[in-house]
């Protein structure tokens, strides 16, 4: 099963990245169609694993597994470099056990099958690797348990969570898990979201977490409009910002909320159309300018078809424009100056 999940993810990424290099096929429809692939995959792994599992250790009564998917898996626009960003829970109560030949208690049980989830999702076999699995954004970071319950995730984001990972949350989608349960996850992210907040600790809170960034992150070449100033991750600290603070546009697709945010008076139309030209570039780059640098000339062009450009001084005349529209809506939110060099 391993490998025939490679070999098919394999056959449509290629298909898609062929109708990408070509202009078959708009960027922003490319985006969502790999991350259907990577769901798809995803609940037929799962789904494996979690009956394996269970011939061993038995079930929990009333003990579930979910998965959330964050990032750009969560808002449904993958690249083909994009890892997948996984949040693992549970139902039910952390102290019961299962009933199987080899028994676990709640805790232990999810958080090894979350492990054997993450290996078959990223365990390279003969047919070749399938996808990087991030777990980093879990509750309690990267040294906490890989896998808690949903009171446990309710208690740490109502109590404990960084404004960071309420950021995160706005993207968060359950990709995994009863029907029962995927109700009662999404109704604690809502309530996280939607709780009042201190604007001016958030505005704080925003403008430090994007300084940290630019000065740990910085971008890694002259192409890089994802960390460049006025690129993706300021439009998305904007986008993040105004969904917590006004409890509005609280779509996990980047464009949605935006759309939403245009439709409250609370951004400037102009933002939507600078996503656009940004985001087709973003995942068409990531094949044909992966290093951030400018690419030959066959690929310059391969860009400026993809990005809907008759060249590429009108591409790069394009990006310019759009983080200069980025950069204006940054400081009317913000009141700061963003510098585009």
């Amino acid at each position: 099963l391993l490998d025939r999940v490679r070999r098919r993810v394999g056959e449509k990424r290629f298909a898609l990245g062929v109708q990408l290099l070509t202009g078959s096929r708009d960027p922003l429809t490319i985006a969502p169609a790999l991350s259907r692939v990577a769901e798809a995959a995803l609940r037929v792994l799962v789904d494996a694993t979690v009956a394996e599992f269970e011939r061993v250790h038995g079930t929990i009564q009333g003990g579930h597994l979910l998965v959330l998917g964050l990032g750009r898996l969560g808002g449904g626009a993958l690249t083909h470099a994009s890892d997948l960003d996984l949040v693992f829970l549970f139902t039910g109560d952390h102290a019961a056990e299962s009933q199987g030949a080899r028994p676990l208690g709640a805790t232990l049980y999810f958080n090894r099958l979350g492990q054997r989830v993450i290996a078959a999702l990223s365990v390279p076999t003969a047919e070749g690797a399938l996808y990087e699995v991030d777990t980093r954004l879990r509750p309690s970071g990267a040294q906490g348990p890989l896998a808690v319950n949903l009171d446990s995730f309710a208690r740490y984001q109502r109590e404990a969570a960084w404004t960071w990972e309420h950021m995160a949350l706005t993207r968060a989608r359950v990709l995994y898990g009863p029907e029962q349960g995927r109700a009662e996850l999404e109704e604690i992210i809502q309530a996280v979201l939607t709780a009042p907040r201190d604007p001016a600790k958030l505005r704080e809170d925003v403008l430090h977490m994007r300084g940290e960034m630019a000065r740990h992150k910085p971008a890694k070449g002259p192409l890089d409009i994802k960390l460049a100033r006025g690129g993706l991750v300021d439009l998305e600290f904007i986008t993040h910002y105004l969904q917590l603070r006004e409890a509005k546009g609280l779509d996990q697709s980047l464009r949605g909320a935006l759309a939403q945010l245009v439709a409250a008076g609370l951004v400037s139309p102009q933002l939507e159309e600078a996503n656009r030209s940004l985001a087709r570039f973003l995942i068409a780059s990531r094949l044909l300018a992966p290093d951030a640098q400018e690419p030959p000339p066959a690929a310059r062009a391969a860009l400026a078809q993809a990005c809907q450009c008759a060249d590429w001084e009108s591409l790069t005349a394009n990006l310019l424009a759009a983080r200069g529209t980025v950069a204006a809506c940054w400081h009317d939110t913000f009141g700061e100056t963003v510098e585009i060099d």
